[in-house]
């Protein structure tokens, strides 16, 4: 039976937001090709046209042939919107940890109380 691969690209991308890795996605329109990069601990390069899937690691590459269907094309344009908002949460949540962790004010030796 042959894999899924659409699937595959699908579940590790979801593995890697939850672990909260570096992942970028892109359709370009005008090559018809996607990309996706998981970094942080792994690295993978996952490319797909409308004839091949191709995966890049530090240690090694896979090139399969593959036809992506009009449903692979829908799946990967929604994967793609998905990372988007995953990056867009993920700036928020940093811009708004940097926020919340205001620096504390330093005693100035006039400001303490002598208990003394």
């Amino acid at each position: 039976m042959e894999k899924n691969w659409i699937e595959k690209i699908i579940e590790a991308i979801r593995i890697a937001m939850n672990k909260g890795l570096n992942i970028e996605g892109k359709y370009i329109e005008l090559l018809k090709y996607y990309f996706f990069t998981i970094e942080g601990g792994f690295e993978f390069y996952i490319y797909l046209d409308s004839n091949n899937i191709s995966i890049h690691t530090k240690k090694g590459h896979f090139l399969k042939k593959y036809s992506i269907t009009d449903r692979d094309k829908l799946e990967l344009q929604a994967l793609a919107l998905s990372i988007k908002e995953y990056n867009e949460d993920m700036a928020i949540s940093e811009f708004e940890e940097l926020i919340s962790n205001k620096k504390e004010e330093i005693t100035d030796i006039n400001n303490l109380d002598d208990d003394d």
